[in-house]
């Protein structure tokens, strides 16, 4: 990315702002459709990181199978904008979201999961008789501790009531190890992915000398994509982050060649500079998601130059003794400290691109939108 002339495109737009760099998006894109071709695995990579249906679009135009989706707001609107292949990856909980999935379907084909009885219960019921069959597929928890089936005796409940509704179809098992995606050493993160296979590779077994063949195994993440395509059982990955990459996963030690640059930025002018060694930007909690460390690239800042939140509105940025500090007005692009959450802060995203006008992506499905 060449930072000058993309401050430059950029000095009118207000702040802070979501930026893209588009260049290196699409060479994100390219690079994981690339891993994915030689390592013999599907792509459904996962909307929660970008919820935006023109990325969604890229992703599939370079060989993705489909999209998968963590809530039905974004399922709802990757389906409503002609995605096919969605998958949402999350259990509901309520009639009301088993009704308003059996609307959608009525309208487009998806294929979703579930790790209770009851959830396939509340599910045939709200299809009703006669609806095409809607493709299931167990959760399995594989170490997160969040949701999905504690074991394989829990996974044949699932998987007989799943059986047992005409209006349901078994597709197969996703196992997310979420726990797993973000342990900074390698050879640690290496063992946790391990784990997570061997859980779900027991399930598998048993649910396959019940009958229930298991087509499609579905799960893995940008952490664990490069152990996961490997030792398996995974026949597609739902890797999500590797599109924008963040603060946190600069932080890992890597596993093989990590070809992923950052291409999510925040932009942030300053507002203040009356004190020695330090500014104040327009950008705190509001502007980026705390759940991560801070933005490990500053653009338009000396070398060596850290970020600190400093409230809901600002951020201070302490500059290294002897450096210049920017100066008043000036605007610096600042990498996410955890992509998704940060997105989900933002109604659009600014796409840049080299020698072209500045255009807006909408982001869709966002929680409280």
């Amino acid at each position: 990315m060449d930072d000058v002339a993309c401050l430059q495109d950029l000095a009118d737009l207000p702040t802070p702002a979501l930026v893209v760099a588009e260049e290196i998006l699409q060479r994100n894109i390219a690079a994981m459709a690339r891993f994915a071709t030689a390592t013999k695995c599907s792509l459904r990579p996962h909307a929660k990181t970008h919820k935006c249906v023109e990325i969604a679009k890229l992703q599939i135009a370079a060989g993705a199978v489909g999209i998968s989706c963590a809530t039905i707001s974004e399922l709802e609107a990757m389906a409503e904008a002609g995605l096919s292949g969605l998958l949402l990856t999350a259990p509901f909980g309520s009639r009301e979201a088993a009704e308003r999935l059996a609307a959608l379907s009525r309208r487009h084909a998806f294929s979703l999961v579930c790790d209770h009885p009851e959830q396939v219960a509340v599910l045939a019921a709200c299809l009703g008789p006669g609806s095409r069959p809607l493709p299931v597929l167990i959760d399995v928890d594989v170490g997160q501790k969040r949701t999905g089936v504690t074991s394989p005796q829990q996974a044949m409940q699932v998987a007989r009531a799943i059986a047992a509704a005409p209006n349901l179809h078994f597709a197969g098992l996703q196992g997310f190890a979420g726990q797993a995606q973000h342990v900074v050493g390698a050879g640690q993160r290496q063992q946790a992915a391990a784990d997570a296979a061997a859980q779900l590779s027991d399930v598998m077994a048993r649910l396959r000398e019940a009958g229930f063949a298991c087509p499609l195994v579905t799960g893995s993440g940008t952490g664990t994509a490069v152990i996961d395509a490997v030792v398996g059982p995974y026949t597609e990955l739902q890797v999500g982050s590797y599109v924008f990459m963040d603060a946190d996963y600069a932080r890992l030690e890597p596993v093989g060649a990590s070809e992923f640059e950052t291409s999510l930025f925040v932009l942030a002018s300053v507002v203040s500079c009356n004190r020695p060694g330090q500014v104040t930007i327009d950008a705190g909690t509001k502007a980026f998601a705390f759940n991560g460390p801070a933005p490990h690239v500053i653009v338009n800042a000396p070398a060596g130059t850290q970020y600190s939140f400093a409230g809901d509105e600002h951020g201070v940025l302490q500059i290294p003794a002897g450096s210049a500090a920017p100066k008043l007005g000036s605007k610096l692009l600042l990498s996410a400290t955890h992509c998704d959450p940060t997105v989900n802060l933002y109604g659009a995203l600014n796409v840049w691109a080299a020698g072209q006008a500045l255009r807006q992506w909408r982001i869709v499905g966002r929680h409280g939108a």
